[in-house]
């Protein structure tokens, strides 16, 4: 699709993401909490990519893809896209920084607060499908009929997977002695960028991804030696619902990512429960995986351990339910 880079990620890419992305987007804080830790029995740092200014590090990706679009085809660029809501959103935040024109398309059950923030920041905002696979099939037609759209991938992108690889490079700054990242996986951009990130820098660093048991298509995929196909895939972690993986970074996965996990949904309603109440932390079920995965697993707590928030735009109705259980 025009626009669409599938080059292979390389140091340099990370690099050249980190000057683009440094010019509007400060590093997100990297925190320990002595509440969240004296319920956990353990101490873990939390990436707070749910500060970012989209409330998910999806922001990262899109804006430096945009920027790389607008370098490549001038100041008057659109952009189209499909999303699940963070990328949608962030897209649509990016765009209106750098002066672009975008269009988003959502499956119609992405939480209001993603879809209306989208329409708030002057993207078009098309809803179809009940999935993100399915809304991804109409945007990919449209692209692929016009002359002018951009596709700007979620995941499988240089530039999305070089821009994620960002976070990797923060958190060898900010915490030098890091021996575990548990990271959320949905389609896998962000698993494989700061995968790729850590292990081309700090190879002895474990990463775990985390996927809920209803969606968990890369744990299928690497049983199986190949990308497999799961059928009615669910989660109340609505970012990271994905029927199938990505072709572009599934070998990513194979290579940098040494174990990938999964969560239940009581562990994921318990997880964003814990990190409101002991974390002051407001997170969304994608971004609660890794701290659910902590409390389905103690032993993880014997390395020194981050977690990647990766988001903290959760419905209304949903967070009151998972405080309350």
């Amino acid at each position: 699709m025009r626009g669409q880079n599938l080059r292979k990620v390389t140091v340099p890419d990370l690099v050249v993401a980190k000057k683009r992305l440094g010019g509007y987007l400060n590093s997100t804080p990297l925190v320990t909490s002595e509440l969240l830790n004296l319920n956990l029995g353990g101490k873990v740092y939390l990436k707070l990519e749910n500060l970012q200014p989209t409330g998910s590090y999806k922001i990262r990706g899109a804006l430096n893809k945009s920027i790389s679009l607008k370098e490549e085809f001038g100041s008057d660029v659109s952009t189209i896209t499909a999303s699940s809501g963070n990328h949608g959103l962030s897209c649509a935040y990016a765009s209106q920084l750098l002066g672009m024109k975008s269009k988003v398309y959502v499956p119609v059950t992405t939480p209001q607060i993603k879809k209306n923030s989208i329409r708030a920041l002057g993207a078009q905002l098309v809803e179809t499908g009940a999935t993100y696979d399915e809304s991804f099939i109409k945007a990919c037609q449209e692209a692929e009929s016009s002359e002018t759209l951009n596709y700007v991938h979620p995941v499988s992108d240089v530039d999305v997977v070089a821009a994620q690889g960002t976070i990797g490079l923060e958190i060898l700054q900010q915490l030098e002695d890091v021996q575990q990242v548990l990271i959320p996986l949905g389609g896998g951009g962000l698993s494989s960028g700061i995968a790729f990130a850590i292990k081309n820098l700090k190879p002895d660093v474990k990463v775990i991804s985390v996927m809920p048991e209803g969606s968990d298509v890369y744990v299928k995929s690497r049983e199986a030696g190949k990308l497999v196909t799961i059928e009615n895939p669910h989660s109340i972690a609505d970012a990271v619902v994905r029927r199938c993986g990505e072709e572009y970074l599934f070998p990513y996965i194979e290579e940098y990512v040494d174990e990938i996990r999964t969560v239940s949904e009581d562990k994921i309603k318990e997880a964003i429960k814990t990190a409101a109440i002991y974390g002051k932390v407001t997170l969304e079920g994608a971004g609660a995986m890794p701290l659910a995965a902590v409390l389905e697993d103690k032993g993880l707590l014997q390395k020194k351990t981050v977690l990647i928030c990766s988001g903290g735009n959760i419905d209304a109705d949903l967070f009151k339910d998972c405080i309350n259980k």
